[in-house]
């Protein structure tokens, strides 16, 4: 750039030097015009002082990338897009990723300050296997959701599983809940309509649960069944029930009708049987698998005579069997039913033994069966979404 001085020496010679020194004013201006047409001619690319701040142009046509860094000072964050009208940063990779955001403590960070706002909001439109919100680490959470007084995460659906989980070690979960209040609930499942909770497997346990000192599962229902078995039941540990225990059994009627279970003050196994009397005794051997079941030192036989005879008694009984002989010295030969009754071997056999039923929370002092109040889950409600996020909760 050439530029004259602005000194009018006088004479010719003096007018000549003023009129160069004009001349180069224009050339300047002339060559400062061409940068700026220049860079009308085609988008700026982002540009940033060492202390200064970021100016960005209409577009980035830079192969490599544009790298905004930050070395220390204040304040913390190195890059702040604020718009009080639309979106603040739109993000779009046409064939990878959005935005990959990583931190030594928190990659992306977001808080809405406006009432029912959204902290970050991703969408997918892509195929099935598109993801609108992905999260991975390492070592630690893939996806962390933390609410003060409302709902961590709310996942929602209107045509598949709103929320799926998948884990691959021993000893872990696909879903994992928990609550440290002595009140709460780790994991709650609710339908207007259909199941609340659904457990399946295809070779292992479809549902498992255990506690340490309390109830392991507790079902009930106000107005249809507490629950249900199609299949097999197996009770390791005692059963006990406040009401009738029975059995469903189809009459000729063609109706299911109850058969009622016989109770006893002692727990008794019971055996029956038929024999034969000839010349007017018999002996009668205990089966040993029934005998190896039951106390053996002292049972009971109950005997009915179903043939002509004088009667029957007990003449004798064994660890093996027993033995029977007709009233008054007879010598007939006649059939006869038996029915041996002895206690139960393995367990504490007392007599009308006390039990405390679940006591009921109002009252840990009562006895009998627990009214369980009934738990009616929270159903968390879909909060309004800011203009241009939908949230399907139907």
């Amino acid at each position: 750039m050439v530029q004259g001085s602005q000194t009018d020496m006088g004479g010719p010679k003096g007018r000549f030097r003023t009129m160069l020194s004009r001349r180069g004013v224009m050339t300047a201006a002339i060559a400062s015009a061409a940068v700026a047409l220049g860079r009308m001619s085609k988008p700026d690319t982002a540009l940033a002082g060492v202390d200064g701040d970021v100016v960005l142009g209409a577009a980035n046509n830079e192969t490599t990338g544009t790298s905004i860094q930050k070395l220390g000072g204040s304040p913390a964050t190195a890059f702040t897009v604020t718009n009080t009208t639309g979106n603040g940063i739109d993000v779009l990779s046409t064939t990878n990723v959005g935005l990959n955001a990583a931190g030594v403590s928190v990659g992306v960070f977001r808080s809405s300050g406006a009432n029912n706002g959204i902290g970050i909001s991703g969408q997918a439109n892509g195929n099935a296997f598109s993801v609108a919100l992905q999260g991975s680490s390492v070592p630690g959470f893939g996806v962390f959701g933390a609410s003060q007084s409302g709902i961590g995460v709310i996942a929602s659906s209107s045509g598949n599983h709103a929320m799926f989980g998948s884990a691959a070690g021993a000893s872990t979960s696909g879903v994992f809940g928990t609550n440290t209040s002595a009140t709460g609930i780790g994991v709650t499942g609710s339908n207007a309509v259909g199941i609340g909770v659904s457990a399946s497997s295809g070779s292992s346990i479809g549902l498992f649960a255990a506690s340490a000192s309390s109830t392991a599962v507790v079902a009930r229902s106000t107005t249809g069944k507490a629950a249900e078995f199609f299949g097999n039941v197996e009770i390791t540990g005692d059963f006990t029930a406040s009401g009738m225990k029975s059995a469903a059994v189809k009459t000729s009627d063609g109706q299911i009708r109850r058969m009622y279970c016989l109770e006893s003050p002692t727990s008794y196994f019971e055996d029956i049987g038929s024999a034969q009397i000839v010349g007017g005794t018999a002996n009668v051997a205990l089966e040993p698998l029934f005998a190896s079941t039951v106390d053996t030192s002292d049972y009971h036989v109950y005997l009915t005579a179903e043939g002509d005879c004088q009667g029957l008694y007990v003449s004798g009984k064994t660890a093996s069997g027993f033995s029977v002989q007709e009233l008054k010295g007879g010598t007939s030969t006649a059939t006869f039913s038996y029915r041996i009754v002895a206690k139960r071997t393995g367990i504490t056999n007392e007599r009308l033994a006390p039990v405390r039923l679940s006591a009921d929370p109002s009252n840990p002092q009562s006895t009998g069966p627990r009214p369980i109040t009934q738990h009616v889950p929270e159903i968390p409600s879909f909060p309004t979404p800011p203009k241009g996020v939908t949230i399907d909760n139907r």
